[in-house]
Formats: structure tokens, sequence, C-alpha cells
């Protein structure tokens, strides 16, 4: 029998479920496209099941500490560094970039 996945909550105790929409941050849009850039659409660099592979193998600790697009982001760096498409040291230094230009 395999391990429960982070992801899989069926069963367990959950508190209250927000509902309805919310007008997306600009890096949420953002982390979108570029998921969208590598996989099957795009460049074909990754698959839909290797992108939910990668967020479902985060700490289960952590991934339940991030929001929706935190794990998308995550779940995105990790698997670039997997593919050596780009490394964490990287993103960390585009990421310190950009917010030294705000």
């Amino acid at each position: 029998m395999s391990p429960r996945r982070p992801n899989d909550v069926g069963g367990l105790t959950s508190g209250p479920v927000k509902t309805g929409s919310h007008e997306l941050d600009g890096w949420e849009k953002l982390i979108t496209a570029l998921v969208s850039s590598v996989g099957p659409g795009g460049r074909k660099i990754t698959t839909i099941d290797e992108f939910r592979r990668a967020r479902e193998d985060i700490d289960e600790t952590f991934y339940n500490s991030l929001t929706y697009f935190e794990l998308w982001a995550e779940g995105f760096v990790n698997l670039m560094q997997e593919k050596g498409v780009l490394t964490r040291k990287e993103v960390e230094a585009r990421m310190a970039a950009l917010k030294a230009k705000q």
C-alpha cells in the first residue's frame, strides 16, 4: 500500500472552505503562464503528470503551509531543477533582482 500523499485529504478533518473567486495577483498569472509554456501546449519540457508529481513530492508540512499558487511555484522550480533547465539558486537570484526593482 502506498503512503498517503500530502494532497490526499479524503477522510481527514478539515475547516471551512472558502468559496468564490478573487482577482489573481500578477505573480499568480505569471506562474500559470510559465507552467503552460513548458508543458504539453508549449515547449513540451514537462507533462501534466510530472508537474502534479512535483507538487505532491513536497514535504507534507511545507505543502500544507503553502497557498495554491505557492504550491505551483514550488513544484515548478523543483521540476525545472530536476529537468536541468534551471537551478533554485538561479530562480532565487532572479526573484531578488525583480524585488530590488520595485
